[in-house]
């Protein structure tokens, strides 16, 4: 039989998720240790394929945080651990987006409701889905600057020396700075998909939700939802949407009023729901020339909306729609 050269072997792993290169491993010491002597050149071009080779999509320092568990543990990188990390989001993008599911039943109902997305032909809805699954990378980019912020103190630098460990707040500060400055670096386009992507959460998890609608803080809970999947990623719709493990018995009558199990990972959630709702009350209870809270993604969005295509704040949905809608027209 043929034997592929090594530079081909490696071209071939670069194409293949995380489980295929284990597989490839396993055929033979050779490839063993080709496999993992070329380990960051493999998972460069795994990183770009993953980007469609859109740089802004990853941290500049190639690091990503962990979503497998609510510790969020720093992935160093051009490591294998980021193409399992990677693997695990496309999966539950897939599955949150897949028929039946909240979020996908929430977007579907656009398509026959009143609106500017009543009816829209089978391709425009279809690029519309492939424009969200590209907008949840962009959303958990938001979520890695944490790790790229982490990446100042674990990664040695050029000279040999690390910059000053940051603790506690001074962390954050920093961290949702790097946020700020990448929403603020977002096209009018991507502002948009990334502004219904959270509405239709939003909605989605309010309709999970039955109660939330008769609290007091419905839309101030609503809002701190939307910003911590900014301030997170997507590991906070898994969180929310993810579909309980234990099948519910056939002949059960579905209960809507019947709340879920509760997780670790919903746990995690509804704590920086209740964090970011307290940020909230202080914002709204604050005078503004003593408020010194930053100002909240969710705003920075809309704003940097209105700034970059000059249009009226208060339309600024309407706005939206419409570029969408103008992006995946098919004449």
């Amino acid at each position: 039989m043929p034997v592929l050269n090594d530079d081909v072997l490696i071209r071939v792993a670069s194409f293949c998720d995380i489980d295929t290169i284990v597989t490839l491993m396993c055929t033979s010491k050779h490839v063993y240790e080709l496999v993992t002597r070329y380990e960051q050149s493999i998972v460069k071009d795994a990183v770009a394929l993953y980007t469609g080779y859109d740089s802004s999509l990853f941290p500049p320092s190639g690091a990503i945080s962990s979503s497998h568990n609510v510790e969020r543990e720093y992935l160093y990188p051009k490591r294998y651990d980021v193409l399992n990390e990677l693997k695990i989001r496309t999966s539950r993008m897939e599955i949150i987006l897949s028929p039946g599911q909240p979020l996908r039943s929430k977007i579907d109902s656009i398509f026959s409701t009143s609106g500017s997305f009543l009816d829209l032909p089978q391709i425009e809805r279809e690029l519309l889905m492939a424009r969200l699954k590209e907008t949840f990378k962009l959303v958990d980019r938001l979520g890695d600057c944490a790790a790229d912020v982490m990446s100042m103190w674990m990664q040695p630098a050029a000279n040999g020396n690390s910059s000053q460990k940051l603790e506690g707040d001074e962390a954050m500060l920093e961290i949702h700075d790097r946020q700020l400055a990448y929403i603020r670096s977002l096209s009018p386009l991507d502002l948009a998909y990334l502004f219904h992507l959270l509405s239709w959460a939003g909605q989605a998890y309010a309709t999970e939700n039955p109660a939330l609608m008769a609290d007091v803080d419905c839309w101030e809970r609503l809002l701190a939802f939307k910003e911590a999947i900014l301030r997170h990623g997507t590991i906070m719709l898994w969180a929310v949407f993810q579909p309980p493990k234990v099948k519910k018995p056939a002949d059960r009558t579905d209960d809507t009023t019947r709340r879920k199990p509760i997780t670790e990972l919903a746990r995690f959630a509804e704590t920086c729901i209740r964090q970011i709702l307290e940020e909230i009350r202080i914002y709204q209870s604050t005078d503004p020339s003593q408020n010194r809270l930053p100002p909240s993604l969710h705003m920075t969005m809309v704003k940097s909306f209105v700034e970059k295509t000059r249009r009226p704040s208060t339309r600024h949905a309407i706005e939206m729609e419409r570029l969408i809608l103008d992006h995946i027209r098919v004449d």
